[in-house]
C-alpha cells in the first residue's frame, strides 16, 4: 500500500510541474502577443499613408576608397522605398523617443527610445513606460544624432519580434535580400547600407566605439569589422561616413552578440 501510494505522489507531482510549465509557457506566449500587438497599434497610429521614396548615393561593392560612395560615369543616386512614420506624434506620445528603425522585408519595424540619464530604461519597458518584456529598441546612451557610430540595442524574442531577424543576418543570402536600413528622427530620414556583420561578445572593442576623431581612427575600426565579418560585403565605407550599428543576443550564452553594421548612403 505504500508502495501504491508513493507512485501516486510521484505521479501527483510530476502532473502538477507539466501543469505548471503548460501555465508558464502559455503565459509567456500571451505576453508576446500582447506586446506585439501594443506595438502594432503604436505603429498604426503613426504610419503615414504614402509610401516615400528618397534618392541617396549609391554604395560601390569596392575597397577602393576614393570610388566607394559614387559611380563617376554612371548616375551616383539609388531610390529607396520606404514607409514613413511621424516622428513628431511620437515625441508627443513619449519624449524619450529618439526616432523609428526599420528593415523591409524583415519584422524589425519599430520606435527607438533614448534616454542618456538612464541607460537601459527601456530594457524592460514598454513604449509607455510599463514593464515588458519585449523592451523597446533603445539607442547607446552616449550617443548623440551626428555621433560617428550611433549603436541600438534590441532583444531577440523567440517569436520573432524585436532584433531577432538580425540573427538571419549570419547568412550572406539573407544580406544581399535585405542590405537596407531607414532610421526615421525629427530631423531627417537616413538610409544605411550594411556593409559587415559580427558575432562577437558583449564587451567586444566595438560597443567603445562612438566617436571617430581621425581618419586614421576611423579606418581601424573599420578594418577591425571588415575582418571580423562573417562574409565579405565588398562594401567599405570611407572617412565622415555615419555608421549604423544593430545590437542583439544569440545562442545559449548571454554574452553572444550579433552586430549587423550599417554605412550611411
Amino acid at each position: 500500500m505504500k508502495k501504491i501510494i508513493s507512485t501516486i505522489a510521484v505521479i501527483a507531482v510530476f502532473a502538477i510541474v507539466i501543469v505548471f510549465c503548460f501555465i508558464s509557457v502559455l503565459s509567456q506566449k500571451n505576453t508576446e502577443y500582447r506586446e506585439k500587438a501594443d506595438f502594432e497599434q503604436i505603429e498604426e497610429v503613426v504610419t503615414e499613408e504614402e509610401t516615400r521614396a528618397i534618392k541617396t548615393p549609391i554604395i560601390l561593392n569596392t575597397d577602393d576608397e576614393e570610388a566607394v560612395v559614387e559611380l563617376s560615369n554612371q548616375s551616383s543616386e539609388t531610390i529607396t522605398y520606404y514607409q514613413p512614420h511621424s516622428v513628431s506624434d511620437l515625441l508627443s506620445m513619449n519624449p524619450d523617443c529618439f526616432g523609428w528603425i526599420s528593415i523591409a522585408g524583415t519584422n524589425i519595424s519599430y520606435p527607438v527610445m533614448h534616454t542618456p540619464d538612464n541607460p537601459q530604461k527601456y530594457l524592460n519597458k514598454s513604449f509607455y513606460g510599463d514593464y515588458s518584456q519585449s523592451g523597446v529598441p533603445f539607442l547607446d546612451s552616449r550617443c548623440i544624432e551626428d555621433s560617428s557610430n550611433l549603436i541600438i540595442y534590441g532583444h531577440n524574442m523567440n517569436n520573432g519580434t524585436m532584433f531577432a531577424d538580425l540573427c538571419n543576418y549570419t547568412y550572406y543570402s539573407y544580406f544581399t535580400q535585405h542590405p537596407t536600413v531607414v532610421l526615421e528622427t525629427k530631423n531627417c530620414v537616413s538610409v544605411y547600407t550594411v556593409f559587415a556583420v559580427m558575432k562577437v561578445k558583449s564587451d567586444d572593442d566595438w560597443y567603445r566605439f562612438i566617436t571617430a576623431d581621425t581618419k586614421r581612427d576611423y579606418d581601424c575600426k573599420i578594418k577591425y569589422a571588415k575582418e571580423h565579418s562573417l562574409y565579405d560585403t565588398g562594401i567599405t565605407p570611407v572617412y565622415n561616413k555615419p555608421l549604423l550599428t544593430l545590437s542583439t543576443c544569440y545562442g545559449g550564452n548571454s554574452d553572444n552578440r550579433i552586430l549587423v553594421l550599417a554605412v550611411e548612403n
